[in-house]
């Protein structure tokens, strides 16, 4: 926008915050505007282009995306950092006995106990075990997978892989409206325990920030708080948030005047109080019932037959194992960035907690997990990448989804794979090391034995040489595309 703070009708001289160069005639032989602006973009005050601007014009970057948008710069964080994770893993792991994980457990007795564990929920020994364990990390690290969600994605898509006709016609409008409502609550349902947790920590600073006549009265406000309440038991806490400890709050601030970071803590501890009411079981059995009780609901059930909420709740229970990896693993990454891994180890931990916090943001465009394992005394480190609704490249067909796995397994190097499938047919490409070259063919035919015993066929198949990393903004471009509309950055 203009600078309208150098509007003025007060003559003065043209040389004011001019540079030396500039400064070759008097206010009244120089009439030119300085800095004309632009009215068809958003500009800096002084009319000058930032970077983002230059090498969108220049058609390096993201032309098609705003420079000053929040999402442009969330997918350029992501193709900055690249997909870097898994050699994060590899630095973390156990390689050889070099790992930091591998010191960690020698020599800090807290920390070195959740490696162990840690460590031995990733050791496999057969092929059965190895897929139970990549099956279970997609189920914990994947909030809304298995047949259920997949029949909220019928419903609120125009298709399958299967280019099902009765399918493409698309769902009612009333349908989708109950699959949003239903997939709302189930969201904040599901993170009730979460909620807790945050509510608690913003409660605590709160009380530290208030003035000391008022904290005694919160304190014991926050003593009567169930903060170990299961999802979806939600009642007990709801009637002392809504009743007690919000109105004490609101007086606190009507009464002390207090804007500052007081009430900045409070709306987003009323915005977490929100969400954990609306997760309540009553609820979600509601939200259920109106979706499963709209009579086009069964053309797109893909669930095995129409399930009671409990038993479909049943279904989505995260496995033992694979929640243990996980919140062992987040764990020992919170702890080592706070330091209680050693000073010398905090910038690993804080760049692998990073990559994974890039994962919980609103503006990730693609699904996002790692899998590190040890298979018969190998360790292997992996990332994977998935857009499910990668569009299509021609009207005909069903969805397309498209795939980017970059994994190193030890002693034999690094590999990635990217892959598009659409009506069960396979685009595939696979980078494999130097070494392994001469196994060409032997690689393409045995991965293509294994897509055709899937019912899957393919189309083609390139296996060359890894001369280059596929970054992510290379593999999905569609994602650039979702950076159109207005999405300015405050």
């Amino acid at each position: 926008m203009a600078n309208i703070l150098q509007v003025s009708n007060i003559p003065v001289r043209q040389d004011r915050n001019t540079p030396d160069i500039q400064k070759n005639g008097n206010y009244e032989e120089n009439q030119q505007v300085q800095n004309p602006v632009d009215v068809s973009r958003v500009v800096r005050a002084d009319g000058q282009d930032t970077e983002d601007a230059k090498n969108a014009a220049s058609g390096n970057g993201y032309s098609i995306i705003d420079y000053e948008s929040n999402y442009g710069a969330f997918i350029k964080k992501i193709a900055a950092e690249g997909t870097q994770m898994f050699k994060l893993l590899e630095q973390l792991f156990d390689r050889e006995g070099t790992g930091v994980l591998a010191g960690l457990s020698k020599d800090t007795a807290e920390v070195g106990e959740l490696v162990e564990q840690l460590m031995a929920s990733v050791r496999m020994e057969t092929p059965e075990e190895l897929m139970s364990f990549l099956k279970e990390q997609q189920f914990v690290q994947a909030k809304f997978s298995g047949p259920f969600f997949d029949s909220l994605r019928n419903i609120l898509g125009k298709g399958t892989p299967e280019g099902s006709n009765i399918l493409r016609q698309g769902a009612p409008e009333a349908l989708k409206e109950a699959a949003v409502s239903f997939l709302k609550v189930y969201n904040d349902f599901s993170s009730g325990e979460h909620l807790l947790h945050q509510m608690k920590s913003i409660s605590e600073d709160i009380n530290q920030l208030m003035f000391r006549g008022f904290r005694d009265e919160f304190e014991q406000l926050l003593n009567s708080m169930d903060w170990e309440a299961k999802d979806g038991d939600t009642a007990a806490n709801t009637m002392l948030l809504n009743n007690r400890v919000i109105p004490f709050l609101s007086n606190y601030i009507s009464r002390t005047h207090d804007y500052g970071a007081v009430r900045d803590a409070v709306m987003l501890f009323i915005f977490h109080a929100v969400r954990y009411e609306n997760g309540s079981k009553d609820r979600l059995a509601q939200m259920f019932e109106r979706l499963v009780g709209n009579r086009e609901y069964e053309r797109f059930d893909r669930t095995g037959g129409k399930k009671s909420l409990p038993e479909v709740l049943e279904t989505l229970k995260q496995p033992a194992r694979g929640k243990v990896f996980s919140d062992t693993f987040s764990e020992i990454l919170l702890k080592g960035a706070k330091g209680q891994g050693g000073l010398e180890n905090v910038q690993q931990f804080h760049q692998a907690l990073d990559r994974m916090l890039l994962n919980e943001s609103v503006y990730m465009p693609v699904l996002h997990m790692i899998f590190p394992f040890r298979f018969k005394e190998k360790d292997v480190m992996s990332e994977l990448w998935i857009n499910p609704d990668a569009g299509k490249e021609d009207e005909e067909g069903g969805r397309r989804i498209k795939l980017l796995l970059k994994f190193d397994i030890q002693d034999l190097g690094d590999f990635q794979l990217f892959l598009a499938l659409q009506d069960r047919k396979v685009d595939m490409q696979l980078d494999v090391p130097e070494a392994l070259l001469e196994k060409h063919d032997a690689i393409q035919k045995g991965i293509s034995e294994i897509i055709k015993k899937n019912g899957m066929g393919v189309n083609r198949f390139l296996v060359k040489r890894k001369d280059k990393e596929i970054e992510i903004q290379d593999a999905f471009p569609e994602i650039r595309e979702k950076g159109r509309g207005v999405n300015v950055r405050i």
